[in-house]
């Protein structure tokens, strides 16, 4: 399967909701966002703005005991956090299959804890601190796409970049 990505700079929490707003006007049912980085890198940040650009007026928060919580707005997001999975079999208790062909999209924080149950094709996101922002303000993104409609959201990102004020791109 075909992978491209692309690199930017998000300089702060306005910036990566933002992306997660810019997203929201893209994704559609069945979608896998995949948030990869450390603790406090914004992943959860990123699923408010989405959230909230999907129409949730509610509280976003990680759903880090729950596993998932569940944003209803013009489209469902599934939000998932997988940090306390001990084994990645333990997602179909929670209901996993019915999640992966359900009528929403799926934002899944530590998504390495899945192994082999990774779906195909998904847009990775990479959130990673930058060491030369100040400690709580600036974010590296990558954006990793993998099968036709993740890599068709990273080329329309990387074109876009240069007419959006929220971010600019690395490299």
């Amino acid at each position: 399967m075909y992978e491209s990505s692309w690199q930017g700079f998000l300089p702060d929490e306005r910036a990566t909701e933002a992306l997660g707003g810019w997203l929201a006007q893209r994704v559609r049912p069945g979608d896998v966002l995949l948030l990869y980085g450390d603790l406090g890198a914004g992943k959860t940040t990123l699923v408010r703005g989405l959230a909230r650009s999907l129409g949730y007026e509610g509280r976003v928060t990680s759903p880090t005991f729950t596993l998932v919580h569940e944003y209803e707005g013009s489209l469902s997001l599934y939000h998932f956090d997988l940090y306390r999975l001990d084994d990645p079999e333990e997602v179909w208790d929670i209901g996993w299959s019915d999640y992966l062909r359900g009528d929403g999209v799926l934002c899944v924080e530590w998504p390495e804890r899945l192994d082999h149950l990774l779906p195909e094709e998904a847009l990775t996101i990479r959130l990673t601190r930058d060491d030369s922002a100040t400690a709580d303000e600036g974010r590296r993104v990558e954006l990793i796409g993998r099968g036709e409609k993740p890599l068709a959201l990273v080329k329309e990102l990387e074109t876009a970049c240069t007419s959006l004020d929220w971010i600019a791109p690395l490299g």
